[in-house]
């Protein structure tokens, strides 16, 4: 197997960040134009939902599957046509959104049988279909990103590596949201379909200079003889085995049912509870990802063992719980604006240990299907916290701080558990 450079802006790694960097910006700066072009073509939220619901549900859905598909196939293969399938998309969408914009008859409407309306268009169903193949490619593309990574870089760099990523990320998108209202009020929708599919493509065309080599002796390559299905299983099989993993992944799939419910209640106590107006929703939002950002970045300069990352876990999941607690009985402003901006700084750092330990400690040959399997169990439960989330709040009547103190109870039960749990401590603590 090809043994990456030991530097961390080798040249695997550069195109890979350079091309991913490109993606994010066009593809954070699509999705706040997608929004605003939706709400002008049909003037319907719920619209906008379902595409947003469309966007998310191949994630769940075909996860395991995806990546069982990925530890079949070249990581680097998978990213390429990933980009370029979506830039492909993207510059179809860009033809369709001229339609609907300019009037111009690009597709022969021989199809009169549909009846399409003022209400819904052709560009309607268009947006949907696209959107839908996206998180099919998506899925595939993310167990991909998450199973290259470790390919790419040394053991000791992988979490500088996803520090750089992931902060880099959240500068990119603070910048697409910044400026995605800006490009739909000049330019359109059009053209921020077309920008994002160059950008993807450019992606691509990255991505074909990357080295990944192929598994090496005693990492179980996949066999085409080998049930897909059997394949499927394995990433379930292999957090059932490990009950570490499988432990830890438990108690952070019940934190993560929480903060839906933080989120969908941050504008109601900016509102209803603190009495302010609309616009600091906006500025509590930005200094959340602000402090993400700090977070990724601060905390990647650091090289850190197995064992102060399990300190830090530990700290972290008792922090959160007692700012919960903070957050339920303050509505100053400026404890409340620093609360949360700190909530978002440690939830970035714990993303950040998390997601590079896996890395490291789960074999080559089922990070695809293991990372797979992972996020339809994290993602399969967010449409269920939204659901309860919304009868909740409206239960409490918008009670947003008594709201706050359940979650501190919770948490700190989770905590707890994390804490105590001899297994979850040994897969912090085990040599990688």
């Amino acid at each position: 197997m090809i043994q990456p450079s030991d530097r961390l802006f080798n040249k695997n790694f550069t195109l890979f960040f350079a091309g991913q960097c490109a993606a994010l910006l066009g593809s954070t700066l699509y999705y706040v134009v997608l929004v605003l072009y939706l709400k002008q073509m049909t003037g319907s939220a719920t619209i906008i939902s379902v595409v947003e619901l469309l966007a998310f549900l191949p994630w769940v859905v075909l996860g395991p599957f995806a990546g069982a598909l990925v530890d079949r196939t070249n990581k680097k293969t998978v990213i390429v046509w990933s980009y370029f399938l979506r830039g492909m998309l993207m510059i179809l969408l860009f033809l369709f959104s001229l339609d609907y914009f300019l009037g111009l008859k690009l597709i022969d409407i021989g199809i009169a049988q549909f009846h399409f309306s003022p209400s819904f268009p052709f560009t309607l169903y268009a947006v949907f279909s696209v959107t839908l193949c996206m998180g099919i490619i998506d899925s595939a593309y993310n167990a991909a990103l998450y199973s290259i990574i470790p390919t790419i870089l040394t053991k000791e760099k992988i979490q500088k590596g996803n520090s750089l990523m992931q902060g880099a990320g959240g500068v990119l998108a603070m910048i697409g949201n910044a400026l995605g209202g800006i490009f739909f009020s000049v330019l359109g929708g059009a053209l921020a379909f077309l920008l994002n599919g160059i950008s993807y493509l450019s992606a691509a065309f990255a991505g074909l200079f990357i080295t990944v080599g192929q598994q090496g002796p005693g990492e179980m390559p996949a066999s085409p003889a080998r049930s897909f299905g059997g394949e499927v299983k394995e990433g379930f099989f292999f957090i059932r085995a490990n009950k570490g993993l499988r432990n830890q992944t438990i108690v952070y799939a019940l934190s993560n049912l929480l903060f839906p419910t933080v989120m969908l209640g941050l504008p109601f106590l900016i509102e209803d509870v603190m009495k302010l107006g609309s616009a600091y929703y906006g500025y509590l939002l930005s200094m959340l990802t602000m402090s993400s950002i700090v977070g990724y970045f601060v905390f990647g300069l650091f090289k850190t063992t197995e064992k102060q990352n399990y300190v830090v876990i530990c700290a972290i999941f008792i922090i959160e719980a007692l700012l919960f607690l903070f957050l339920s009985f303050t509505t100053n402003v400026f404890f409340v604006f620093g609360l949360l901006s700190l909530l978002s700084l440690c939830m970035a750092i714990s993303r950040l240990i998390n997601t590079s330990l896996k890395q490291k400690v789960i074999p080559e040959a089922l990070r695809g299907r293991v990372f797979g399997t992972l996020d339809s169990i994290n993602g399969g439960l967010v449409p269920l916290s939204f659901a309860l989330s919304g009868i909740v709040i409206d239960l409490l009547n918008k009670k947003i701080l008594l709201l706050f103190f359940f979650i501190f109870i919770i948490y700190s039960l989770l905590a707890i558990a994390f804490v105590l749990d001899r297994s979850i401590r040994h897969f912090y603590l085990q040599k990688v």
